[in-house]
Parts: structure tokens; C-alpha cells; sequence
């Protein structure tokens, strides 16, 4: 319980618990709008991903297909020569973008997909075979490098999403109960202190107006007092 282990029974003690409570629920409440948001971009990029490995695996035998179907007509040979002759070579790369407030990876391609003059072989001296593989190939790499950014964002929110969770149920469990509970004692103790307090003065003027009571008393009967009044006669007593 370090955040309520400097809280003292006083006004201002209480003053900062009070404080403290409500910045606590402020909190919960902030992050559970957060857990929510993140919670539905979740089951969004979810079906992406799920949408994607499935477009994957399509798009993988497919691609194997057609391989297979390359080397039965060109041949090994052939193969070779053609992989060689590509130019321009595809590449990744990454950055960063923001989903509330959480910065995630973004993965993108470059070059994946070439055009039938950019592929570095010559049309005439291959068969359409080729260029059903180099297509095939480019949109695979293109499935897969998307496939790989929305797993990785996936991952990246979901690891957020619990963190998120344990804060807010932290907050809902156990500070704001914990809170609570020191705010009640507070501000039981206070109580009884002003009800002591209160009584103790009562008691003090009681016992001041006494004291005078017994002076005025005393300077009324203390001989010699122009102030004091005259003392009965004993016949009069009677």
C-alpha cells in the first residue's frame, strides 16, 4: 500500500487523500475507455489477420504450384538463369505509426512486385510459365509482408491490452478500496477528535464560568468592598 503510506490522520492529510482518490478514479476511468478502444481495434486488425493467413496459404500453394509447373517445363536450368537475371531485388522496410496513443511497427515493401521490363530476363527466350511465377512470387511477398505488419501491430496492442487490464483492475481492486477505506478512518478519527475537542471546550467554559461564579460570590460578601453588599442583620436572619 505505497500510495496511501505518507497519509496522516489530519486535514491535510485527508485534503491529499481526497485528491488522490479522485485522480485514482479519474484514471480508471480513462483507461478503461483506452481498454475498451483498444479492445475493438483488437478484434478489427484480428479478422485482418485472420483474413491475411488465410489469403496466405492460398497464395503459398499457389505459389508452389506454379513452381512446380516451372521447373517441369524449363527445367532446372532455366530456373536458374531467370532467378539469376532479376535486377532489381525486393526489400522491407519498417517504421512506426500511433493507435491510441500506442506506438506500434508498421512493415512495408519495396520493389516486390516488378514489371515484365524489370524483371532482368528477355521475354523471347522464356516461356509465360516464368512470368506466371515471377507474379505469383510478387504477390506473395506482398501477402506476406502485409500478413507480417498486422501480426506484428497485433501483437504489440495485445501486449498494451493487458497492461492496460492490470492498471485498470489494480486501480478497481485495490487503490480505489484501499483509498476508500483510509478516507472512512480519516474521517472517523476526525470526527472523534472534533467531538473530544468540543467536549474539552465545553468542560473549559463550564469550569471558567464557575471560577466567575465564585469570584462575583466572594466580591460580594469580602468586607471593605464598596461593591459588596451590605450584610444582614442576625434579628433580620430569622
Amino acid at each position: 500500500m505505497r500510495h496511501t503510506q505518507d497519509i496522516r490522520p489530519t486535514r491535510a492529510g485527508l485534503f491529499t487523500l481526497r485528491n488522490r482518490l479522485r485522480l485514482a478514479r479519474k484514471a480508471h476511468r480513462i483507461l478503461g475507455m483506452k481498454r475498451d478502444g483498444l479492445m475493438l481495434e483488437i478484434i478489427r486488425l484480428a479478422e485482418e489477420v485472420r483474413a491475411g493467413h488465410d489469403l496466405l496459404m492460398s497464395r503459398y500453394a499457389r505459389t508452389r504450384n506454379v513452381i512446380a509447373a516451372a521447373y517441369m517445363i524449363e527445367g532446372t536450368a532455366g530456373m536458374t538463369v531467370a532467378a539469376y537475371s532479376v535486377e532489381v531485388r525486393p526489400g522491407i522496410e519498417t517504421s512506426s505509426r500511433r493507435i491510441l496513443g500506442v506506438t506500434v511497427p508498421e512493415i512495408t515493401g519495396r520493389d516486390v512486385r516488378a514489371d515484365l521490363t524489370g524483371r532482368g530476363y528477355g521475354l523471347l527466350g522464356t516461356t509465360l510459365v516464368i512470368d506466371d511465377l515471377a507474379d505469383a512470387y510478387g504477390e506473395l511477398l506482398e501477402v506476406i509482408i502485409r500478413y507480417a505488419g498486422n501480426v506484428a501491430c497485433l501483437t504489440t496492442l495485445l501486449a498494451e491490452m493487458e497492461r492496460v487490464s492490470r492498471r485498470v483492475k489494480a486501480l478497481e481492486f485495490q487503490v480505489i478500496p484501499d483509498l476508500e477505506e483510509i478516507e472512512g478512518r480519516i474521517s472517523r478519527i476526525r470526527d472523534e477528535n472534533e467531538r473530544e475537542e468540543s467536549n474539552r471546550l465545553f468542560l473549559v467554559k463550564r469550569k471558567k464560568e464557575r471560577s466567575e461564579d465564585a469570584e462575583e460570590r466572594d466580591r460580594r460578601i469580602r468586607p471593605g468592598d464598596p461593591d459588596a453588599s451590605p450584610p444582614v442583620p442576625e434579628e433580620q436572619r430569622g
